[in-house]
């Protein structure tokens, strides 16, 4: 297959900040606009990286969400908050379904 430089091919998700959404960390790109990013400030420190598959890039990028969402929800407990015998996180869906779980 021949890719040309405004076929839209590629996707990159980046590193969300405090108030990134969907569209703010996930774009359908070319190499074109890749290059754009590139030359516009992106660099490896909002680790992008690439996928050929939309919903590998949508996994990626709410993990990546739910990721920042969970350690932002951590901070605001405050230093009283005693995360030293943590063991276990979970996260949850809207009806208390499991949605990951994991032994820390």
């Amino acid at each position: 297959m021949r890719i040309r430089k405004r076929d839209k091919l590629l996707w990159l998700v980046t590193d969300p900040t405090a108030d990134s959404g969907v569209e703010d960390i996930m774009m359908n790109a070319s190499l074109e606009d890749l290059f754009n990013q590139i030359r516009g400030g992106l660099s490896m420190d909002s680790n992008p990286t690439l996928f050929t598959s939309r919903e590998e890039a949508e996994v990626e990028t709410y993990g990546r969400l739910v990721a920042l969402r969970a350690s932002q929800a951590i901070s605001r407990m405050g230093p009283e908050a005693k995360f030293q015998a943590a063991k276990r996180i979970q996260v949850l869906g809207p009806d208390g379904t499991v949605l990951f779980d994991a032994d820390l």
